[in-house]
């Protein structure tokens, strides 16, 4: 005679964590100024150091292998659940069971963990606060004057690029110009576009940034101490780039491993502000529009000039956008003064992202939107656009230094 099947309660301990993380949302959500003390600034950095010590150690993303593992074990636990209810005449019930008390349990794990390396800093001070950056209104002059120093600075780094580009050339065998090809030759619109690549792998590729960009934000954390922790684990490249291309993902911060991962699929020029932005989240700073910010000023005093030229852009890119909603003539007036490698730059950048285009990058989208809303920022991904009221107030800063620097 077949036993009737115990209700074992073990597993439902696993729930514990889980509540514990949904009542310390609760706490930091209802009080930002001990958040930003007692975790953000206390805990977080040495426990997030501590969590991520081994996967900052291996040459490669973990992240990327345990998302596998998690999608594996997903599938592997629906196919023994089924199998399992489908033959388990009158033991359904507790295989139901079963089934739903390790699910919980899995969540529950995962969601403390979330919290705890990512989620609750959600709700500390913003970085604006902790700079001490005035956010306010803004005139249109003041978006076209940021707008024209972009593309200004934009201009004067690529040029410097294309510059070193040369300069290694001519170092190298038989090595041709920066700004012919083999023959002596005009470089096509792709050859100009393509200098940006060459120059990154002449320094080291990928590594060279990574490193860089943690002693960038090292540097930063001197000016900012907010963003100061024990232990920066350095980007990494994601083997599925090209998925993350479909998806419309250029980078991500995986608070399981604390890890910053990057997309390395597209042009490189965009790789060190993507860096510096997966980094800031890594700091602890969670909003999209100041981890672009904190990626902007990472990159900006860098002594690389292609890592000084992946700042502006990405400034760039945000601050136009705002100008073409105010002043389109303006605008149109700002782009076509950028040098010609700058628009090869961004044309090769555009054609790159159209073949990516789709409803998987749509419903990628609408996830981060969804995302982005159940972690307070309610204006979803529409926060990113915040990031020019803080490129403002960083030029007016700089401005009322530079009439009074004992300010």
């Amino acid at each position: 005679m077949e036993k009737t099947p115990t209700y074992r309660l073990k597993r439902l301990w696993l729930l514990l964590p889980g509540a514990a993380a949904l009542l310390l949302t609760w706490a930091a959500s209802a009080n930002p100024s001990l958040t930003e003390t007692w975790f953000s600034r206390g805990i977080y950095p040495w426990l997030s150091s501590a969590w991520g010590f081994l996967p900052s150690l291996a040459p490669f993303s973990v992240a990327q292998w345990i998302v596998v593992a998690a999608l594996a074990f997903c599938v592997g636990w629906l196919v023994f659940y089924l199998v399992a209810f489908v033959r388990g005449r009158g033991r359904r019930r507790f295989v139901a069971w079963r089934a739903v008390a390790t699910m919980l349990a899995v969540l529950s794990v995962a969601y403390c963990i979330f919290a705890l390396m990512c989620g609750l800093n959600y709700y500390r001070h913003t970085f604006a606060e902790d700079a001490g950056f005035e956010l306010r209104e803004s005139s249109t002059a003041e978006l076209t004057v940021l707008c024209e120093n972009l593309a200004a600075n934009m201009n004067e780094t690529r040029a410097e690029v294309t510059a070193a580009a040369g300069a290694t050339k001519e170092s190298e065998p038989n090595g041709g110009d920066a700004t012919t090809g083999a023959e002596g030759t005009a470089r096509t619109d792709a050859d100009a576009a393509a200098i940006p690549n060459e120059y990154a792998e002449s320094r080291g590729g990928f590594w060279t940034y990574s490193h860089e960009t943690v002693a960038n934000m090292e540097a930063l954390a001197e000016r900012y101490p907010a963003l100061a922790r024990p232990l920066y684990s350095p980007p990494k490249p994601v083997l599925f780039s090209e998925l993350m291309s479909y998806a419309d993902i250029a980078g991500m911060y995986f608070p399981f491993t604390v890890e910053s991962n990057i997309n390395t699929d597209g042009p490189f020029f965009t790789i060190p502000a993507t860096m510096g932005h997966e980094m800031a989240h890594q700091c602890g700073f969670m909003r999209e529009d100041e981890a672009n910010f904190i990626g902007y000023l990472a990159c900006k005093d860098a002594s690389d000039p292609l890592t000084r030229y992946s700042g502006y852009s990405l400034a760039y890119d945000y601050a136009l956008s705002a100008l073409v909603k105010a002043d389109r003539d303006a605008a149109v007036t700002v782009n076509d003064g950028l040098s010609e490698e700058v628009k090869a730059d961004r044309r090769a950048r555009s054609e790159y992202l159209r073949q990516f285009e789709g409803p998987v990058a749509e419903m990628s989208n609408a996830a981060n939107n969804a995302y982005l809303k159940a972690n307070q920022q309610q204006d979803g991904t529409r926060s990113y656009g915040r990031m020019v009221d803080l490129l403002l107030a960083e030029a007016r800063q700089e401005a009322e230094q530079a009439q009074d620097p004992s300010a």
